[in-house]
């Protein structure tokens, strides 16, 4: 499947404006595009300078591993996230290594992400975050059900083992959300999120900025609204490249082409005044 999407839009402060310390979203906030695929949003609850940097680790882990070991022009595995979590867990096992004084304490990771693929859209999350996949007139498709809300990052006597609830939803349609969130808490009900997101009245940005308000208590949110506008099946990405192939392959045989009828007209052209010039010669006895 190929897909098209509005330009994506995150929202990284809470009802008051004020931005945490303790959070990523990727793409960065104002960069996410048309073309942008993959989409995260990381956070700790923790308010220490160690849990920012567990929070950094297993974002950066996370986001760099997808990078690398996945294929755009393929559908996206499960084995590939479950490397990025493990890679993730062996940043925080080095980092426990630096200094025994600063382990890294347990804590609730939250990690929301997405990422459109060729095989659709996967979608995991561990932790207190939330991902969903609202349609517009018929409710909320998938929203994820953590069975572990506090992902421990690990103790002093064991390694850090991060898992994740996660989804590959191969049936989007054009008009769908996904809505990443770093806590399940303070959102509207769900037949309210439903009609806001199918309000086609309101821009999308005049939509994240009401799911935002939502947030109880000053609790920061850390979110992404992505909107489908269009899905493509294999079949017909296969006859638009067909005749793609077919339009660039006319195009290279065309230039070709002409330069050989120039060439030929040329030739006979010449060969024409040297004919003619002969006879003039032998005519007149030039």
């Amino acid at each position: 499947m190929i897909f098209k999407i509005a330009t994506p839009l995150s929202n990284c402060a809470n009802a008051t404006g004020i931005s945490g310390r303790e959070d990523y979203v990727y793409p960065a906030p104002g960069t996410a595009d048309t073309g942008s695929r993959m989409f995260v949003v990381c956070d700790v609850k923790g308010r220490q300078e160690i849990d920012e940097v567990a929070c950094r680790a297993v974002y950066h882990a996370v986001c760099d591993a997808v990078s690398v070991g996945h294929d755009a022009a393929k559908p996206f595995t499960e084995r590939t996230f479950d490397e990025a979590l493990h890679s993730a867990s062996d940043v925080l096992d080095s980092i426990d290594g630096i200094d025994d004084a600063k382990m890294v304490r347990n804590g609730d990771v939250a990690l929301a992400f997405a990422l459109l693929h060729r095989g659709g859209c996967f979608l995991a999350t561990t932790g207190s975050a939330q991902v969903m996949l609202v349609r517009p007139g018929k409710g909320i498709v998938f929203r994820s059900r953590n069975t572990d809300e506090r992902m421990r990052l690990g103790g002093e006597q064991q390694e850090h083992k991060l898992n994740a609830a996660v989804k590959n939803i191969t049936d989007l349609k054009p008009g769908d959300y996904i809505y990443l969130s770093n806590d399940k808490g303070g959102i509207m009900a769900d037949d309210e999120i439903v009609e806001l997101l199918a309000d086609e009245k309101l821009t999308d940005a005049e939509k994240l900025s009401r799911l935002s308000l939502a947030t109880v208590e000053g609790d920061s949110r850390r979110e992404y609204l992505v909107h489908i506008t269009d899905v493509q099946t294999d079949s017909e990405t296969g006859v638009i490249e067909t005749r793609e192939k077919r339009l660039k392959a006319g195009k290279v045989l065309h230039g070709p082409l002409v330069v050989a009828v120039v060439t030929a007209l040329l030739a006979l052209w010449f060969m024409l005044v040297f004919a003619i010039s002969s006879y003039v010669i032998d005519r007149f006895d030039l």
